[in-house]
């Protein structure tokens, strides 16, 4: 997986020793809907990061996604 390197407007995080670059829409977004969870599942019927955005939902009706979309 190839990263573009961080642009002049965006914003940088560093988190536990991982660093979050974000553009600004998507700061917005996450402060909007209440944060992000980044889980790792690993059960015999799915495994990967699930993402879950806080109270206000998101655009999964579900409220979590994975990298192979939304559930």
């Amino acid at each position: 997986m190839a990263l573009d390197e961080p642009k002049e407007d965006d914003d940088v995080l560093d988190n536990n020793g991982i660093t979050f670059v974000m553009d600004g829409q998507t700061v917005d977004i996450l402060r909007q809907s209440g944060g992000l969870t980044i889980d790792y599942i690993d059960e015999a019927y799915r495994r990967g990061y699930m993402l879950k955005l806080g109270s206000a939902g998101g655009g999964c009706s579900s409220g979590s996604c994975s990298s192979g979309g939304c559930d």
